[in-house]
């Protein structure tokens, strides 16, 4: 994590910087930098990257992100990826969240799930959402109703509320069988 902390540091500096060049008034006070990618590094491998389009540094506690996208990593190759159209980063509680259209693949389990929001808790390694949440792989589609919670690699994926309808009679079941 010294790493990460090395990493912030110089994000900050540089997008302190950098500034917006077209800043109004209302902007003046906010730091915006492009094309960032935030890392955290273990044995000189990477666990995680952030990438965003745009990072707004309103605070020391929260970055603001446009168009993330999180690659979670195992064993230095890419594993899974959560991208959406706006997201956070808690820098203390060291927490990413990531909303609008999110889209949780596994590159290695050949899933992908969709929800309105996921997190990512970093010092967990744990991934989860709270609303309705789709999981797909392959043709086969589950919905989970009060959403999911799985670990970066999505091999264990805990579905919350989930409902199944179950076939009425002998012949619904045969059919679903086939």
């Amino acid at each position: 994590m010294k790493y990460f902390a090395v990493l912030l540091v110089s994000i900050l500096a540089l997008a302190a910087c950098s500034g917006s060049p077209s800043a109004t008034s209302e902007d003046e006070d906010s730091q915006v930098a492009t094309h960032v990618s935030i890392f955290s590094s273990k044995e000189n491998q990477k666990q995680w990257v952030l990438q965003a389009v745009s990072v707004n540094f309103e605070n020391m506690q929260n970055a603001t992100l446009k168009e993330p996208r999180l690659v979670l990593k195992q064993d230095g190759k890419d594993s899974a990826t959560v991208s959406g159209e706006l997201g956070t980063f808690d820098y203390e509680k060291q927490l990413v969240s990531i909303e609008g259209n999110a889209t949780l693949t596994s590159l290695t389990e050949k899933a992908v799930i969709t929800a309105s929001e996921f997190f990512y808790d970093i010092a967990k390694d744990k991934i989860w959402s709270s609303t309705k949440t789709t999981i797909t792989r392959g043709t086969a589609r589950s919905v989970a109703k009060n959403g999911i919670e799985t670990d970066s690699k999505l091999t264990k994926i805990i579905i919350k509320k989930h409902a199944t309808r179950l076939p009425e009679n002998r012949s619904e079941l045969q059919r679903s069988s086939l």
